[in-house]
């Protein structure tokens, strides 16, 4: 049987470094006032059959009937210039599957077949399958997830603790805070910064070190990614002290699923007036990879960058420009040194606004050459649902919500967009934009960046549409057209002939608002997709999206109703839903869901993760004194 754990650790919460804090007066230290700011945000999470089971697949049984309750408090106190602040996240399992039970069902579902298996000699294999499943998910844990106590003046930032860094535009680090991906990365450790101001000329320098400290718990899966004596020596002993670890079952003996990565990183910016120059650089030190991949293979990955911004182009525009480079190194136990594992790699990025009323153009390029994200070393046979933490994020220059760039497409590729806006009215605003991308790392697996035709795909990116406002602002409207056309050049068999196309797709976004009269309003909200996948998708095109009604009174109560639906073959055709929100001030509010939601991937400013399919209920709760 699995074995139940619960750690108890240091009360605590450390809140999104982007929040406006609403503190209280907690009383005086001395000559000191002592402000407080509390949040506790809950959910209770009810999950049933949620229609995606596969023929003898136990990870498509492990997903179904199961519960958590799952709380998130938030402490930080401010005290002149110290700050200090804990969170402590709490899951509980109050129902889960259990090996033995999916492996019965899969044996009863299986029957009998000629040739198969003795139904015994199944039943074990699929135990045994389950409890391997099994033996990371649906486990109760109570950890410190962030914690950190700051001093702060005018000229110097010191941190211990947990802290959010982007340097540049994400290629050397980037690690934030997520809502949309339930993710919430930080670096467990020291930081400080200094700023210096002479005449109109800036200096700020910026030095972080530690440990990588992503969430440990997938509220969506159950899952959750523990580490071992193994890999938290010296100082991970101290940063890695509560936080959640393996387990032992009957099925699967004591390994780590996460092993931290250290991280040393610098910044370094000046800033005349009218521009900055920044130079930045982190160099990141791996444990033995837990996972076979280029990227967590390395046990030192360096990244440097060089940036320029113009923050004003004589009242017209602003530019951006930064180089990039970066290795991969592993040490070579035969001839005693460091070696590359593949050549080094770069990156140019440049961006350029022009505005000129009422008119407004943005141009984005990029041309990078075997730069990689810098992903987690995670375990990702035992916990795939991490596969996507990452430390940096290189920019996409496409939409933020871009889910349509596959595999290594960011890692070796040229191309860019350019997107324009025209206001034709005060309310009234049009915009469009194109890109083009030649990628050789989507449709094969290209970590050296080999340049041929036979590895190429090129791909249109164009979408169209109009923003609206009225009623005061009351009102508005966002409308977006757009499609992707994404072709080999070389001929490639999708299982029904030889065909170019790689990846197409026709898509309709809309959030609309409508303000009805008194405290009413109105929301129309969605998504229509057609798309076609010569790999991974269904035989034929087929259609996908969701749309959501909703009704808003004085933006205190919010009732809505939503359909979603997949013609693909691979999934069940619809999912309908409801939900109820009631906010009793602008940061405390109680939010009840019911229904279905599709399985999908989603993105975000090119940082992905695979959501699955949802069928229960959830009551979500936040507070904040």
């Amino acid at each position: 049987m699995l074995r139940r754990v619960l750690v108890l650790a240091p009360l605590g919460v450390l809140l999104c470094q982007t929040e406006q804090a609403r503190a209280f007066d907690a009383g005086r230290v001395g000559s000191e006032s002592l402000q407080l700011d509390i949040t506790n945000a809950t959910s209770v999470v009810y999950n049933v059959d949620n229609r995606d089971s596969k023929p003898n697949q136990v990870n498509t049984r492990a997903n179904d009937g199961w519960g958590v309750w799952y709380n998130r408090l938030n402490v930080q106190g401010t005290m002149g210039k110290w700050t200090a602040g804990l969170r402590l996240d709490n899951a509980w399992f109050y129902r889960s599957p259990y090996p033995e039970a999916i492996a019965l069902d899969l044996t009863e579902e299986r029957g009998n077949p000629p040739g198969g298996l003795p139904r015994p000699v199944f039943f074990r294999q699929k135990l045994q399958e389950s409890g391997a499943e099994l033996s990371n998910r649906y486990i109760n844990w109570v950890y410190p997830a962030k914690y950190y106590v700051g001093y702060t003046t005018r000229d110097i930032e010191l941190q211990l603790g947990d802290s959010y860094a982007q340097l540049g535009r994400g290629f050397v680090l980037s690690v934030r805070k997520s809502d949309e991906l339930a993710s919430d990365t930080t670096v467990r450790g020291a930081r400080a910064t200094g700023r210096i101001r002479a005449g109109d000329t800036r200096l700020r320098l910026t030095a972080l070190a530690g440990s990588m400290n992503p969430l440990r718990i997938d509220e969506a899966s159950g899952r959750y990614i523990g580490v071992d004596d193994s890999v938290t020596e010296n100082e991970l002993a101290i940063s890695e002290a509560g936080m959640p670890r393996s387990v032992e079952t009957d099925f699967l003996r004591r390994e780590p699923s996460y092993a931290p990565d250290r991280i040393l990183a610098a910044q370094f910016e000046v800033a005349p007036k009218g521009f900055k120059l920044g130079t930045q650089a982190s160099m990141l030190v791996r444990q033995d990879p837990l996972n076979p991949d280029v990227v967590r293979q390395a046990d030192r990955v360096l990244t440097a960058s060089q940036s320029v911004e113009v923050a004003d182009i004589d009242g017209h525009g602003d530019a951006y420009l930064e180089v990039a480079y970066q290795s991969l190194n592993d040490n070579d136990p035969d001839a005693g040194r460091s070696r590359d594992l593949i050549d080094p790699g770069y990156a140019v990025y440049a961006a350029v606004s022009i505005i000129e009323s009422p008119f407004s153009l943005l141009l984005e390029g990029k041309h990078y050459r075997r730069f990689f994200p810098l992903r987690a070393n995670v375990d990702l046979s035992r916990a795939r649902e991490f596969s996507g933490v990452q430390y940096s994020a290189p920019p996409t220059t496409g939409a933020f919500w871009l889910d349509t760039e596959f595999e290594g497409f960011n890692t070796c590729v040229s191309g860019g967009r350019a997107k324009s806006d025209v206001h034709v009215g005060k309310a009234e605003s049009l915009f469009a934009w194109v890109g083009h991308y030649y990628t050789w790392a989507e449709s094969v697996s290209n970590d050296e960046c080999e340049i041929s035709d036979q590895n190429l795909n090129r791909v249109w990116d164009f979408a169209a549409g109009t923003e609206i406002t009225s009623q005061k602002r009351k009102s508005r409207a966002n409308v977006t057209l757009g499609g992707r056309i994404d072709e080999t050049d070389r001929l490639i068999n999708d299982g029904f002939g030889l065909t170019h196309v790689f990846y197409q797709e026709t898509y309709a976004r809309y959030d609309i608002i409508r303000h009805l009269s008194g405290p009413y309003s109105l929301q129309l909200q969605g998504w229509h997709r057609r798309r076609r996948q010569s790999f991974g998708g269904a035989n034929e095109p087929w259609f996908e999206g969701q749309h959501l009604t909703g009704v808003d009174i004085a933006s205190e109560v919010s009732a809505a109703v939503g359909v979603e639906y997949d013609t693909n073959p691979q999934t069940p055709d619809t999912y309908f839903n409801a939900q109820l929100t009631y906010k009793f001030s602008s940061a405390s509010s109680v939010s009840l869901f019911a229904g279905q939601r599709r399985g999908a991937l989603r993105c975000v400013a090119g940082v992905c993760r695979v959501f699955p399919p949802f069928e229960g209920a959830r009551l979500d709760a936040v507070f904040r004194l």
